[in-house]
């Protein structure tokens, strides 16, 4: 189990406007990802996400590691306790069947 304060960071981070401009409509990773962008295009005309858990923990991923390296933070501690987090979580959601789902 993490730390309570590593815990309120990555909720933190989640809501944070470092994950959401990484699938903001002017991102290139849509270009990128042509599949997912028509998903979520899709979903969207229904009030919903259209990623999948997987996808969403990536971008999550993906937005703490550019973040740290924006910020040029050298805390091998501190990310490694925040990739355990994102380890757990996608090894809940792969344990209940809901990883590749899409969110609602």
């Amino acid at each position: 189990m993490a730390d309570q304060r590593i815990s309120n960071f990555v909720r933190w981070f989640a809501s944070s406007q470092h994950v959401a401009s990484q699938w903001g409509a002017s991102s290139d990773d849509w270009i990128n990802d042509a599949e997912r962008a028509s998903r979520c295009d899709d979903a969207a005309e229904s009030g919903c996400d259209g990623s999948t858990h997987a996808e969403r923990i990536q971008d999550q991923r993906d937005a703490f590691s550019a973040w740290i390296s924006d910020h040029k933070h050298d805390y091998p501690l501190f990310v490694a306790a925040v990739e355990a987090v994102y380890d757990d979580i996608e090894s809940w959601h792969e344990k209940n069947g809901s990883l590749n789902q899409e969110i609602g």
